[in-house]
């Protein structure tokens, strides 16, 4: 039994399968498994989202299965028509689950299928063919099967490139996420309408390019689009050598040090935070070794998020701490305190950049769990009230100066309680005379 054949059966006795193929049949109405899902399906990948396509009144059908079964319905598009029903009950589906239905684009199925991205997103099974068979129908116009066989990426035909430019981008991400090769007649016909890209919107080209960050090794296909001049925005002014790509690669052929190791779940779990939409801290690191000192205007031309953007800044600055330099513990309490929450990005980022010695990572890594997180977790020493109460000065501004004075000591250790914050708070305002006293 092949894995195809095993993944169809799993499929079969799927529950939520089951429930649908009924409510599809009581109504009359022929469902095709269809795109990416027919694809993972042949492909023995696992898939959270699932996409069927039909004739007509999709957007009614999907309203009245999520009713069936008391899931969300969610309205994606009118043209064409497609909806969402988002899975969330155990009883059908052990974690969330997406299915998408969507109306043919086109007279029959095989039009349909031959304005897709590329071949091997151009195959549909019927649901009903799923059901009754191990070796179910596959309707492929555009010999699909074959190029996921011989892991080639083509287009169904040029004129689905002219339909939409963003699939000049999307064939790289496919490339990156799947490890398949794009042939020169698909180079071919990359080349010759490149042009065409900047008439799709940033954000969707963005999505894409993000989504290609995320690959585990992405570097080779970023290579690519380079080469090929794809995206120049972002690719403006950047000449191709080692010392271009070095940081990237060591980032992805190491992210985490083996120094860091025992802290590896803590570091993957912050890694893969999202901060905007395909933007997790992982991709980000990855954008900002890219563009370096860039950076601050890539994230500008992209629309990333303020997260995104905030996080990019961070990382910029933390590596000029850290270059090159033995680091005191004064500095390294102060890279702590600048970089707050994404001090991991910003040790990851320039250890990616310029090799941090084992001791020194150890060393802030010491640091922070050993003096800095305790700190962190303590109440204030004092507060703005007590400055006030006890000194009898003026509100303002002074009064957020004194307590970021008296944190900064805390966290050098020079201070440790309460009695000695006051006595420095009477220091500091002994020696800044007149501007501290109460109008």
């Amino acid at each position: 039994m092949n894995n195809t054949t095993r993944n169809i059966q799993k499929l079969r006795k799927n529950s939520l399968m089951q429930v649908l193929h009924a409510f599809a049949k009581t109504h009359e109405v022929q469902l095709y498994l269809v795109g990416g899902s027919v694809r993972d399906l042949l492909l023995n990948r696992p898939t959270t989202d699932w996409d069927f396509t039909l004739e007509s009144d999709a957007i009614q059908f999907a309203k009245l299965f999520a009713r069936s079964i008391r899931s969300p319905f969610v309205l994606l598009e009118k043209q064409p028509p497609t909806a969402r029903v988002v899975i969330k009950t155990r009883r059908l589906a052990p974690t969330v689950l997406d299915i998408d239905f969507a109306q043919f684009r086109a007279a029959t199925l095989t039009d349909d299928l031959l304005l897709r991205d590329l071949t091997i997103n151009a195959m549909a099974i019927p649901l009903e063919s799923v059901m009754e068979s191990d070796n179910p129908e596959v309707i492929d116009p555009c010999n699909g099967r074959n190029d996921l066989a011989t892991r080639q990426l083509q287009f169904p035909s040029e004129q689905v490139i002219l339909n939409d430019p963003l699939r000049l981008m999307r064939i790289y991400r496919f490339a990156a996420q799947l490890d398949f090769e794009i042939p020169q007649k698909s180079i071919g016909l990359i080349q010759k309408h490149k042009r065409l890209l900047p008439q799709v919107s940033i954000e969707r080209i963005r999505d894409e390019f993000l989504k290609i960050l995320n690959v585990e090794k992405a570097t080779p296909y970023l290579r690519q689009i380079l080469e090929i001049g794809l995206f120049t925005p972002l690719f403006r002014n950047i000449i191709q050598t080692n010392t271009l790509w070095q940081p990237l690669e060591n980032f992805e052929d190491n992210p985490i040090p083996e120094t860091l190791s025992s802290y590896e779940g803590e570091i993957r779990t912050y890694l893969s935070e999202e901060l905007g939409l395909y933007a997790n801290r992982r991709s980000l690191i990855k954008l900002c070794l890219l563009r370096q000192g860039n950076i601050i205007r890539t994230g500008e031309l992209l629309r990333l998020s303020k997260k995104a953007k905030q996080f990019l800044r961070c990382l910029v600055a933390g590596h000029r701490q850290l270059s090159g330099k033995e680091l005191t513990k004064k500095q390294i309490i102060d890279f702590l305190r600048d970089s707050e929450a994404d001090w991991w990005g910003r040790l990851l980022c320039s250890a990616a950049v310029e090799p941090i010695p084992p001791e020194v990572l150890r060393k802030i890594v010491d640091t922070y769990y050993g003096h800095f997180l305790p700190i962190l977790k303590q109440e204030r020493l004092i507060t703005g009230k007590d400055i006030i109460k006890k000194f009898r000065i003026k509100k303002g501004k002074k009064i957020g100066i004194l307590l970021e004075q008296i944190e900064e000591q805390q966290f050098y250790g020079e201070i440790r309680t309460r009695d000695e914050a006051l006595a420095m708070v009477e220091a500091l305002i002994r020696q800044g005379g007149n501007s501290y006293k109460s109008g």
